[in-house]
């Protein structure tokens, strides 16, 4: 019967396992995180590992060729406890699979979103959030002497109230 295992990779070379192991014909697993983040004014996307140094394999623990594994380039060897290898259940791989692994390292407020301000002469005033302005800035809907004026700031200087 086939059982995922758990192993430890040198550092930075989960990819290069998983294609090594791919390659001998052997079910490897690395999980992924996609991370959105602002660069020089950019928006960019960056892959990274949800678990830096670890890498999943699936194996028979009977007829499995475990000294190959351990033999790969890119990894150190299995995760173990004693004697025996370090299992991991078929449902966190099923659930790591279908999960959407992304992170938004900008956290902006949704459309329609109480936020309030935090620059100089607006200080705690309260705004409704209306769309993103580019990647740096935001348009707001502010409420000044009884008329609701937009206005486009910094997106640092917005933060979502509650």
């Amino acid at each position: 019967m086939d059982s995922w295992y758990l192993l430890f990779c040198k550092s930075r070379q989960e990819a290069r396992a998983q294609v090594n192991l791919q390659n001998q014909g052997i079910e490897a697993f690395f999980p992924q995180l996609q991370k959105q983040q602002l660069i020089k004014g950019r928006r960019t996307f960056k892959q990274s590992a949800v678990f830096p140094n670890y890498l999943f394999v699936r194996l028979n623990a009977h007829t499995g060729n475990f000294a190959a594994v351990k033999n790969t380039r890119g990894i150190s060897g299995f995760v173990s406890y004693g004697a025996s290898y370090q299992l991991v259940p078929e449902l966190l791989i099923n659930e790591l699979k279908n999960a959407q692994l992304t992170q938004d390292s900008n956290n902006l407020p949704q459309p329609g979103d109480l936020v309030c301000l935090n620059n100089g002469s607006f200080k705690d005033v309260q705004a409704i959030f209306k769309e993103p302005d580019g990647d740096m800035r935001s348009i707001l809907l502010v409420n000044l002497l009884n008329k609701q004026i937009e206005m486009s700031v910094d997106n640092s200087d917005v933060r979502k109230v509650g």
